[in-house]
């Protein structure tokens, strides 16, 4: 789909090479949320939700080590010790789950962090774009372009505009 979107795009910029010359931008939005302020807000933010789901599974994480040793323990008798395993088999289970809830959970807001700095930024682009004639501006983050050169990277510039709003 990709591909086919790119070639289209291309025999119809080589069309209007022939009209009238063709100026092509190029922007990692990658980069613009590694760099901008509002992108390592972001990540900060995700970071620290991630470092407090880690703090909670640690303590559960703890009461399965706790567990595993009292299933060992020799002083247990076998319907005590068939009554921890069963324990210790369920926090595992509970566990497992917690990590996986709390990664789709990360990863949802994530995508919805990106999807309203996208927004953010989208205007930026298009004003940018519209002011220093450019007629395509690609997304190298979400393309298969293979050679670009750098003298039509505007990322960086962008990055600064969208830091001074």
């Amino acid at each position: 789909m990709k591909k086919t979107l790119f070639l289209l795009t291309f025999v119809m910029l080589s069309t209007a090479i022939l009209q009238a010359q063709v100026k092509i931008g190029v922007i990692d939005a990658q980069k613009v949320f590694e760099k901008s302020n509002q992108g390592k807000q972001i990540q900060t933010e995700l970071e620290n939700k991630q470092t407090q789901k880690q703090k909670e599974f640690e303590v559960l994480e703890n009461n399965i080590k706790q567990l595993e040793r009292d299933v060992m323990s020799p002083a247990l008798n076998e319907a005590t010790r068939e009554k921890k395993s069963l324990e210790l088999q369920n926090k595992r289970i509970e566990l497992k789950r917690k990590v996986e809830d709390a990664q789709s959970e990360i990863q949802k807001e994530s995508l919805k962090q990106l999807t309203e700095l996208e927004k953010s930024i989208m205007p930026i682009i298009n004003n940018y774009g519209k002011a220093n004639g450019f007629t395509v501006i690609y997304d190298i983050s979400r393309s298969s372009i293979i050679y670009f050169d750098n003298t039509i990277d505007i990322t960086d510039e962008i990055v600064r505009i969208f830091n001074s709003q």
